[in-house]
């Protein structure tokens, strides 16, 4: 017999691992009793310090996540780690394989890892993704790692969910620093160069600095080596140092307006997969999404989406997908075109809970 949504609350709230897996399965399949069981744990919520950390695939990401988790370990730190994985576009599975590359000190009862599939999220991390997050922190856990796959959307959106942004580069950047160093670098919180004992090591940390006058703010630069250990300490006491700052700020992130800007990116992202049922392949091929930054000082929940036909040649078909969502019900969601683009066959989305 299943344990009820209140017994199974009071598991994850004593930081049982098996209530926890448990609830993290529940959030994966039925966002709707996942939510109602955060509801059940809203007073235990906003207590971790969650940790993004993106980069460009191959970059070392997980093999840095497992020698941090077991230096958090150390620390005496209460570690939970989520790793999402990408999906098929074929089948819509995934490797999920990072769980095995982190490797979760299974003898160690502080620690716990998890991978999760972006299932083809248009935001990068799913809406389950964002609640799983929660329930490590309802679960007791001090800080929460989230490693993403490391491409688009997803390094947008862990930057939203994450305290602190770690932002991961192997050596040897060459032209790929010149092609991001306009996106999520200007996000970073902490700029880490893996492989420091690699060739180029030195001259990726140069380029970053190089390319730092350029952003709005230079964040610290941590060269390290998973092989020799270099410099994980000293990267693991910058990550808890920003982690009391922000406790000591008392900033905790589970407020009424995050809640419903999350439901409202689970609703767009409902409907456009309707609209992918519904319409014609043709209407929809080369079409993208982006999720915008949200205003500074917002006092409601409201989400900015920008749609553009990749190919740039298509009015028609920008139209076809425009009117498809200003025109569509029941989702509990409003769609109102704030700027269209014609020439650049792109416009821009205001999402609004309907009245």
């Amino acid at each position: 017999m299943g344990l009820s949504l209140d017994e199974l609350a009071a598991g994850v709230a004593a930081g049982k691992r098996s209530a926890l897996a448990r609830a993290l399965s529940i959030a994966e399949r039925d966002s709707e009793s996942a939510a109602i069981l955060l509801s059940r744990l809203a007073d235990r919520l906003g207590t971790a310090h969650v940790i993004g950390i993106t980069g460009p695939p191959g970059a070392g990401k997980s093999t840095l996540v497992g020698v941090l988790v077991r230096q958090f370990l150390q620390l005496g730190q209460r570690v939970a780690v989520l790793a999402v994985d990408p999906s098929s576009p074929v089948t819509g599975g995934a490797l999920l394989g990072d769980r095995f590359r982190i490797g979760e000190c299974a003898d160690d009862e502080r620690s716990f890892v998890r991978s999760t599939a972006t299932r083809g999220s248009l935001g990068g991390l799913t809406a389950a993704a964002r609640q799983m997050v929660q329930l490590m922190d309802a679960a007791g856990y001090d800080l929460v790692l989230v490693e993403t796959v490391g491409t688009g959307q997803s390094e947008i959106d862990v930057a939203r969910l994450a305290d602190s942004l770690l932002v991961i580069f192997p050596p040897g950047l060459g032209d790929e620093l010149q092609a991001i160093k306009a996106g999520i670098l200007e996000l970073a919180d902490l700029l880490v160069v893996t492989k420091s004992d690699a060739a180029g090591a030195a001259q990726a940390c140069q380029s970053l600095q190089t390319a730092a006058h350029m952003w709005r703010r230079a964040p610290p630069i941590h060269a390290v080596s998973a092989l020799s250990g270099e410099g994980i300490v000293v990267l693991a006491e910058a990550v808890l140092e920003r982690a009391q700052i922000a406790a000591s700020s008392s900033r905790g992130k589970y407020d009424e307006l995050q809640a419903a800007s999350v439901a409202l990116t689970e609703r767009f992202e409902s409907l456009w997969r309707e609209l992918e049922r519904r319409l014609p392949f043709a209407a929809m091929a080369d079409v993208s999404v982006q999720f915008l930054e949200p205003e500074a000082g917002a006092e409601q929940a409201r989400l900015r989406a920008r749609i553009s036909v990749d190919r740039g040649d298509n009015a028609f078909q920008l139209g076809a997908v425009a009117g498809a969502l200003a025109f569509a019900t029941g989702s509990g969601l409003r769609c109102s075109i704030e700027e269209l683009d014609v020439a650049g066959c792109s416009l821009r989305l205001l999402l609004e809970p309907a009245v």
